[in-house]
């Protein structure tokens, strides 16, 4: 038995429907997986219906984006109920301020002289099946970046601009997930996003309220993973892993990788 259990959508920056990432999964033979749009829900029932008389099992998810102290922390949430109100208020938070966030982004570009203008970006309407964000999308047609590694680079010293302040914290996030009856689960802890101290991550995570960690990830590093597992089996947390797949967004990151297998995993009844 094959699992995946992060894996984004065009709800949110991946690339593929819901339709177009079941057969994928099917071609590689992932037999357990779950859709974690970043701060959407909007393709669960999509994939609900998909999944109908297959032999898959779907775990519905979400990736939560929330920020403390400037730390910014991946909250997964598992088993969530997608109609649950005090979520979905979260979750809306969320986007709006990632939609001011692509507003000030071209400001600050647009001040730095770049060929860029707010009013025309206000008016540009994002084609999601390119996976990625508005802001990156509309740099990339005006030929200013050809990847989401160059438009972070754009800003040089005025990277402050991309700052999330303003999302939920870590603890609305995980009460969020929990309101919903889901499993809050701390994602990729090796990533660069969290910078280079991957156990003060996890530990905050923990304090925070984390009832898993995402053991198994591209970006986690075998230290990381084996510190995690360690971890998780020492303080009697969930066990997960997935491959962070966007579709052809990530060229990197791809179903399937890395290969788990669902003994590997720790999980809740499902």
């Amino acid at each position: 038995m094959k699992a995946d259990l992060h894996l984004h959508t065009n709800a949110s920056d991946g690339t593929w429907t819901p339709k177009e990432l079941i057969e994928k999964i099917i071609q590689v033979g992932i037999n357990v997986f779950a859709v974690t749009d970043h701060d959407s829900v909007e393709n669960i029932s999509a994939a609900t219906e998909l999944v109908k008389d297959r032999n898959l099992k779907f775990i519905r998810g979400v990736e939560v984006n929330s920020t403390e102290n400037g730390h910014i922390f991946h909250i997964l949430g598992y088993n969530i109920d997608p109609e649950n109100k005090s979520l979905h208020e979260i979750l809306l938070k969320n986007r709006n301020v990632m939609e001011e966030r692509d507003k000030r982004c071209i400001k600050i570009l647009q001040d730095m002289d770049f060929p860029v203008a707010l009013d025309e970006f206000q008016d540009y309407e994002n084609n999601r099946s390119r996976g990625g964000w508005k802001a990156l999308n509309y740099t990339m047609e005006k030929g200013l970046c050809g990847h989401y590694k160059e438009y972070f680079r754009l800003f040089g010293e005025n990277r402050k601009g991309l700052g999330i302040e303003g999302c939920a914290t870590p603890e609305e996030a995980i009460s969020a997930v929990k309101a919903a009856g889901g499993i809050p689960v701390l994602a990729h802890p090796g990533s660069a996003l969290y910078g280079n101290n991957f156990q003060q991550t996890v530990s905050l995570a923990i304090d925070y309220g984390v009832e898993g960690i995402e053991c198994f990830h591209p970006e986690n590093g075998d230290e990381a993973t084996e510190y995690c597992l360690e971890l998780c089996r020492r303080e009697n947390l969930y066990i997960t892993g997935g491959s962070d797949c966007h579709g052809t967004f990530v060229k990197e990151r791809w179903i399937g990788k890395p290969d788990i297998d669902l003994d590997q995993l720790v999980l809740w009844e499902f």
